[in-house]
């Protein structure tokens, strides 16, 4: 409690408009699982056009291995728009659009080190007729189940294909797409060690889209007998043009919930309605995020709200574009952990697989406060079965959000984690403080040691304006958690 009169007093002293404070009442109905994740729920990705630059990633680097590892249980996918025409060759030689054995290999090497599973996205642009010529990307899964990667690996045939016609490529009609993948299945199966790897698709952007729909909805009804889940693309705005009060807009919460519920009334209304799905690609702005911003504290909010109303709404995996290179990237060119890796990694520590509903009052409209619940990940934490995370964001740039939590939370202890800008006040410094101390690596090997704040039994929780925190119950013995 003493530090959030700390964080009151600051914000009080800075300006005039800092006095405000709203009381948000909280209430979590944790009667009801209203969806379980998956164990992989908060992955990544790596974009293959990164693969035109020679040596772009080392990825036998302690450092990265650490940082990978910090993020598993995790999928891995490797795509991007260059995937479609990304040419595989045995050659050791890497040049610009040429997938070797080695690059493979290597992504083999660090995700089953890294406790990751690969996704890899073939080259659906490669046409014979009306068909994909699979004669290439067969290549490559021959050299797979020879090496028996296919056990560590997953596969996804083409990316956005609503854009070919914008981007002067061949034009698919639903029937192709879902008839590239069925032909992509036949050669799995003619490999004895590929067999059991599973296929993911079509990687599409918003469903809600009227070019988009009639592919996803085809694709489903083709393909769903034998797909691991849809995957879905979605951003929130164009990157290059977007600036720091963009990230903190309240109006952008009511993009996402919007796209997941058609998506998944489209699979329901298809021949296999119990597919999942998943985003297989996402952040905050297309085209590689914005300069000095997507890299910094202030991303972090859209980041965690998607993470928590993906969760809620029923989606099961969201894989993070990008983890290297990019302005959106998890990690710096230094292999330095961005704002947006220290609350992923805080994330994948704290969160569990099963999800609340949760209910809030007293916010303006758009609401700029926003609560998600799930039993804690007591795989990866110290907290023991029975044990609840809440996590919280104020976008508000003047206004403490006072919590108050009702029903089996009213009386409990709870440990706090709140994260603010390294600069004080900054919500572009790039550095995070987690409960006043600065985040960094101890060494290329070894993470900082995180020490939660507890607050006594039926406190508030005061969020100061800007910020962000997970708050855990670690007695509040929930059946559902056990």
């Amino acid at each position: 409690m003493l530090l959030n009169l700390l964080y009151l007093a600051i914000f009080c002293t800075a300006s005039s408009s800092s006095l405000s404070t709203r009381n948000v009442p909280v209430t979590i109905d944790t009667n009801k699982v209203i969806n379980i994740v998956d164990n992989r729920f908060l992955s990544y990705t790596i974009d293959t056009s990164t693969y035109k630059w020679k040596n772009f990633i080392d990825f036998s680097s302690p450092r990265l291995r650490t940082l990978m590892s910090q993020l598993s249980p995790a999928v891995l996918r490797v795509g991007g728009t260059s995937a479609d025409g990304l040419i595989y060759n045995e050659t050791t030689r890497l040049r610009k659009g040429i997938f070797t054995w080695d690059n493979i290999t290597a992504l083999i090497k660090v995700t089953k080190s890294t406790n990751a599973r690969l996704i890899f996205d073939l080259n659906q642009q490669l046409r014979k007729g009306n068909e994909w010529n699979s004669t290439n990307a067969e290549k490559l899964i021959k050299f797979c189940s020879k090496m028996n990667y296919c056990n560590s690996m997953d596969w996804e045939l083409g990316n956005e294909p609503e854009w070919y016609k914008r981007d002067n490529r061949t034009v698919l009609t639903p029937q192709q797409i879902g008839d590239g993948y069925v032909k992509l299945r036949s050669i799995l199966r003619r490999y004895a060690n590929c067999k059991k790897s599973s296929i993911v698709g079509p990687a599409v952007g918003r469903v809600t889209s009227y070019l988009i729909k009639p592919i996803f909805r085809g694709f489903i009804n083709i393909t769903g007998s034998f797909l691991k889940a849809a995957t879905i693309h979605h951003y929130y705005f164009a990157g290059p043009s977007a600036t720091k009060e963009t990230y903190m807009n309240a109006s952008y919460f009511a993009d996402l919930p919007n796209l997941i519920g058609k998506a998944l009334s489209l699979i329901k209304a298809s021949k296999y309605p119990g597919v999942p799905l998943w985003f297989s690609e996402t952040s905050t702005g297309y085209g590689s995020g914005t300069a000095n911003v997507s890299d910094r504290f202030v991303s972090g909010f859209l980041w965690l709200e998607k993470l928590g109303i993906s969760a809620a709404r029923g989606a099961k995996v969201v894989c993070r574009q990008i983890l290297y290179r990019g302005n959106y990237a998890l990690i710096d060119g230094k292999l330095n952990p961005n704002p947006d890796y220290w609350f992923s990694w805080i994330h994948k520590m704290l969160v569990g697989q099963k999800v609340f509903a949760v209910n809030l009052t007293g916010l303006p409209t758009p609401p700029t406060t926003r609560v998600y619940a799930h039993c804690t990940n007591t795989a990866r934490s110290s907290y023991r079965p029975g044990a609840v995370t809440v996590f919280a964001l104020n976008v508000d740039t003047t206004t403490t959000s006072v919590l108050t939590f009702s029903g089996p939370f009213a009386k409990k202890k709870y440990n706090s984690y709140l994260f603010e800008p390294g600069v004080p006040g900054d919500v572009l410094s790039k550095s995070v403080k987690l409960n006043g101390r600065t985040l960094t690596m101890l060494s290329d090997v070894k993470m900082p040691k995180i020490v939660p704040i507890g607050r006594k039994a039926g406190s508030t929780f005061a969020l100061p304006p800007a910020t962000m925190a997970f708050l855990v119950f670690p007695d509040a013995k929930i059946p559902l958690c056990h």
